[in-house]
């Protein structure tokens, strides 16, 4: 045996026994570091974590009672600034409310039926529920409204609260002498003391006020902040509890059933008005009392020492069922690897040698062809790349344009009528204003009648939005509700046009239909027809609606009496930009449209023939 052959062989025996040698040590060192390693951690760090975990809390637990007292004295200082701002906002509608009655009808009505007006508006007025937070008073004393009605219609100008002050006239004085000002009263004796505003009315003779019990508003702060402590997130080891006096009125719904009466019995032991942080050893607990004194409030903040340890304890316990199934995991595998690996080290190493000499033989003879094979496919695949993609970009934008011309075509034609509508509703509201017939109720009908149209022209967009999705959903719809609904939107422009609007609904049936699509069919059936009709001299023009209902189809009728449509043109009628109207006045997708939804999307059909006195166009809709 030559040298060469003997090195080879001892070579391969190297390579099958390295392996397993070096991944069977590697694997004892690292498993036995590993585990070492993390149990000298646990031991030597569970204390100081705890200690970590414990001051954490209390510093969390400290900025968290902070927070509530800054809350706290902020809604305390600025509780008169808060009830002074509700007073004004009171004051400043009841003006403005009076004086626009007074403006409005001043001229037009008597002096007395306007005061009656105004007193009516202000008496509803309501805040909190309740009605006549306002009052009225006039200068000489006399009571107008009053927030109780006892006094009302009384002159109360000698009236004296409980600390004995003429207080209707330092209010009589204010308002004459300032125009607006504040005073604080108890009006009665045994009432909480509260903040009144007085504001001149500049019209006769008369001031209003309104007042806010003080001790009511405290009250109101104090819920509140109870309420955000109530619902603001809680951590699972803390809990917050509030006394007021020795009477505990909050404590954090989360834990309240997890702490034990006894630790909410020393809690009010420890109520002491010095801040800071108390140990109760027994319970095993820390709280952190802070007193808040114009509120009268204990704010407690506590944690248990025993959570934290349940933490930590149950860290460890998984950390040791984790080591456990890693070590196994590791020696499984271990054990894996190396059997496999001395399996494929042999069987690589007979076969090895005889694979590279081939390789190398068959590299060298394919090495020329598959360099020229390369360049020839790098051309072909980077001309096929370029005219693929120029056939992608022309279908794109063909798509694009085709799309767009369509989508900007209908919604012109469908948004051209209710454009003309809202139109109408703006002169209309213009003439009732110049001539001053403007009134609440005709601006409110006015208002409703532009946001119906607004709704339509909104539906219209969403219609042709979806109008090619696949995924639109029929509804169960009564024909002739949606008829009306119709009607509601077109009865009137077409009144301002002079045409009348008939409708026949000899049906009550349902289909399964596309509501919108349905409705913007009829609409654009209408809109043909009253362009017809104005577009000719017809002595009474008018539109007729019918629905009629047989075995297995509903049909609707829409019909005119501007003379109907010679034959040649109900040929074309319903084809693509095919108009009698020209370009200025419509595109010929009208009808076209209306053709395919009521085919396609409706499972129906429509037709258009002549009638005695004009045009009808019905649509047949199966069951």
């Amino acid at each position: 045996m030559n040298l060469k052959a003997f090195r080879e062989r001892w070579t391969l025996r190297l390579i099958s026994i390295t392996p397993l040698t070096a991944i069977a040590i590697l694997t004892v060192v690292i498993t036995s570091f590993y585990i070492d390693k993390l149990n000298y951690y646990f031991k030597e760090n569970a204390a100081r974590y705890l200690d970590e975990y414990i001051m954490g809390e209390k510093r969390q637990g400290e900025e968290f009672v902070k927070d509530i007292n800054i809350i706290a004295n902020y809604n305390y200082e600025h509780l008169d600034e808060s009830v002074k701002k509700e007073l004004d906002e009171r004051l400043q509608l009841a003006h403005e409310s009076a004086s626009f009655i007074y403006d409005k009808y001043r001229g037009r009505l008597s002096e007395k039926a306007i005061k009656e007006r105004i007193v009516d508006a202000l008496s509803s007025m309501t805040w909190h529920g309740k009605e006549n937070y306002v009052w009225i008073t006039d200068y000489e004393g006399n009571s107008i409204l009053s927030d109780s009605g006892e006094s009302e219609h009384k002159n109360i100008s000698g009236f004296t609260d409980a600390d004995g002050r003429a207080i209707i006239l330092e209010e009589i004085q204010m308002a004459r002498k300032y125009g607006e000002g504040y005073i604080k009263t108890r009006f009665r004796e045994g009432d909480s003391r509260q903040l009144v505003k007085v504001v001149d009315f500049d019209h006769f003779g008369w001031f209003f006020g309104s007042g806010i019990h003080l001790d009511r508003a405290m009250h109101e702060k104090k819920v509140e902040l109870l309420h955000l402590l109530d619902t603001s997130p809680k951590d699972r080891s803390g809990y917050v509890a509030i006394f007021e006096g020795s009477e505990l009125i909050l404590i954090s719904d989360k834990n309240e059933t997890a702490l034990a009466p006894t630790l909410l019995q020393k809690m009010g032991e420890h109520l002491a008005k010095e801040n800071g942080w108390i140990e109760l050893p027994k319970e095993n607990a820390h709280i952190y009392v802070h007193y808040f004194e114009p509120f009268d409030w204990h704010i407690i903040y506590g944690f248990k020492k025993e959570f934290f340890n349940s933490v930590l304890q149950d860290q460890q316990t998984k950390m040791k069922k984790e080591i456990d199934q890693e070590m196994r995991f590791i020696v499984y595998v271990s054990i894996f690897i190396a059997l496999l690996v001395g399996v494929l080290t042999v069987i690589v190493s007979r076969h090895i040698i005889a694979i590279i000499r081939n390789y190398k033989e068959e590299l060298d003879s394919s090495d020329a062809a598959l360099r020229e094979l390369n360049i020839s496919l790098q051309e072909q695949v980077k001309e096929e790349v370029n005219a693929h993609r120029e056939k992608e970009k022309m279908l794109i934008q063909q798509s694009k344009m085709a799309a767009m011309g369509d989508m900007i075509s209908m919604i012109a034609h469908q948004w051209r009528q209710p454009l003309n509508q809202m139109s109408y509703v703006l002169m209309n509201i213009d003439s009732a204003y110049e001539f001053k017939e403007l009134t609440p109720e005709y601006m409110d009908e006015k208002v409703k009648e532009g946001t119906r149209l607004l709704e339509y022209m909104s539906h219209t967009i969403d219609d042709f939005k979806n109008f090619f999705k696949p995924d639109k959903e029929r509804s169960n719809e009564q024909i002739s509700e949606v008829i009306e609904h119709v009607v509601t939107l077109v009865e009137k422009p077409l009144a301002s046009n002079n045409i009348t609007l008939e409708m026949s609904l000899e049906s009550d049936a349902r289909l399964m239909i596309y509501r919108n699509e349905l409705l913007q069919v009829i609409l654009s059936l209408i809109a043909n027809a009253k362009d017809v009709l104005l577009s000719g001299e017809v002595d009474h023009p008018k539109i007729s609606i019918v629905v009629t209902e047989e075995s297995k189809t509903v049909t609707i009728t829409v019909c005119d009496n501007g003379g109907g449509v010679t034959e040649e043109i109900q040929e074309k009628i319903f084809e693509p930009y095919f108009s009698t109207k020209g370009e200025k006045s419509g595109t010929g997708l009208g009808l076209y449209m209306s053709k395919t939804i009521v085919e396609e999307h409706l499972n129906g059909e429509i037709k258009v023939y002549n009638s005695d006195e004009g045009a009808c166009f019905a649509i047949t809709l199966k069951k």
